[in-house]
């Protein structure tokens, strides 16, 4: 079982490339294996598979498991092949309990996954008490298992909030290792690091432009949706912070917000999707798609972050995501 203090650096949210056929757009599991390459290429610690940058929400379950599970046994082929290892996540998560321990199972069935993300319970926003029961219950299947939860906090997407007071206390739970913030509050941040034990639980960011603040405060890494198109620049970044070298780490954030800019300046992961020229399925749209004024805006700051060509104190690698 993945442990709390495993969870070191930049574990990109990977995208899911799409393909048009037959009038349908499909996995382009081609490309998404290109993706995988890239960000391991550039040393990042890890990756997030199915995730909301993923597109999960417009995924049927069977594609869902199948991304899981393929991307997996991808990453670990290649990690082979770099002489390394390669910590994988996938996204189980649900506003169904039931839904969630299933997909857990029927992933494992298929592949190896280190840890699952679950996000709270979107749509029917349950309280504190429903969090907690929910989250302990899969907890429980992932302990049998021998795999790890790791919780998602986005209120911005599910308008659910893991208050720091339960986030401690499900840190308790042997088989929940840590938490992917990103409700952008920096008080209920350190409330929960201050509320728990690093030898068992962490807390990783879910905002790329808070890297380095997070980790400066205790945390240890970043789940990004920005390092699919920077992975060499954000695992430097954890590694800098990690390291000790905030004010390093902290020039580096600062040369990276116009990316993160980029990458959310339209709903991710419409500006990715952008990015690597590929589909994303209704509702949501592409920017060629939106009105010509918003096309314009999100296409001039995507192109400006695209042409920044150097950034302080990145480690450089061989093979980049282009």
């Amino acid at each position: 079982m993945l442990a709390a203090t495993d969870l070191l650096g930049c574990y990109p949210a990977l995208i899911t490339p799409m393909r048009e056929e037959e009038g349908e757009l499909k996995i382009d599991f081609f490309h998404f294996y290109k993706m995988i390459e890239a960000v391991l290429d550039a040393r990042c610690s890890g990756i997030v598979i199915a995730g909301t940058t993923g597109q999960s929400s417009t995924l049927s379950l069977e594609e869902h498991i199948e991304l899981v599970a393929r991307g997996a046994d991808y990453a670990r082929g290649h990690a082979r092949r770099l002489g390394r290892s390669v910590q994988v996540i996938g996204s189980a998560g649900s506003n169904s309990t039931r839904e969630s321990i299933f997909m857990m199972a029927e992933i494992l069935k298929r592949a190896k996954v280190d840890a699952f993300l679950h996000v709270t319970g979107y749509y029917n926003n349950p309280p504190q008490e429903g969090l907690l029961k929910h989250y302990r219950t899969v907890a429980d299947y992932a302990g049998e298992s021998d795999t790890a939860v790791i919780l998602y906090n986005v209120p911005g997407r599910t308008k659910s909030n893991i208050e720091a007071a339960t986030c401690i206390k499900l840190a308790r739970h042997p088989a929940i290792i840590a938490v992917k913030e990103a409700s952008g509050d920096l008080e209920q941040v350190q409330a929960i690091l201050d509320g728990t034990d690093r030898a068992t639980f962490t807390v990783v960011s879910g905002e790329d432009h808070l890297v380095a603040d997070i980790i400066r405060r205790g945390g240890t890494g970043v789940i990004s949706a920005s390092a699919n198109r920077w992975p060499a620049e954000f695992q430097s970044l954890t590694e800098l912070a990690l390291g000790g070298e905030h004010d390093k780490a902290e020039a580096l954030q600062k040369a990276l917000l116009p990316c993160v800019e980029a990458v959310f300046c339209v709903k991710n992961p419409i500006p990715l999707a952008h990015m690597f020229n590929t589909g994303v399925r209704s509702p949501l749209v592409t920017i060629d798609e939106m009105t010509p004024e918003n096309q314009e805006k999100a296409v001039a700051t995507i192109n400006a972050a695209l042409a920044i060509r150097r950034f302080p104190h990145v480690v450089p690698v061989t093979s980049m995501v282009g």
